[in-house]
């Protein structure tokens, strides 16, 4: 339990449409001492962003009411949030879409189908 007591103060937000990558990914967090918020579009995902200030935030790219682009574009434009680290995990495998966050500069691309939940969590600690 050590481990995860480094990272209990630590807080992540996922934003996805999809429940059970939320659910995985919340379990797994929780696993590792997060604290976790979930959001399951992007217009969500920034009202709960600005609530909770968390320290690294996990993004789909296709979601419904605001897209992860639309979200990226709205952090980067917001002082207090622009500097929190954002972690796309996608199922979008194309080197355009890989390009358009890289503009925003993402900390890492992830595809979902080609990692696992314990990679995921060690990028975002590598991030933090």
């Amino acid at each position: 339990m050590e481990n995860a007591e480094i990272w209990k103060k630590k807080r992540v937000c996922i934003i996805d449409d999809n429940e059970d990558i939320r659910s995985i990914y919340r379990m797994k967090f929780d696993m590792e001492g997060f604290d976790v918020s979930l959001a399951i579009n992007g217009e969500e995902g920034l009202r709960v962003i600005r609530e909770t200030k968390p320290d690294a935030i996990l993004l789909d790219i296709e979601m419904p009411v605001k897209n992860g682009i639309e979200v990226l574009q709205e952090l980067r434009q917001d002082p207090l949030l622009m500097k929190i680290p954002v972690i796309m995990l996608t199922n979008q495998d194309n080197e355009e879409a890989f390009k358009t966050v890289g503009e925003f500069n993402t900390r890492f691309y992830i595809v979902k189908s080609l990692t696992t939940p314990q990679k995921v969590v060690d990028l975002v600690r590598e991030a933090l």
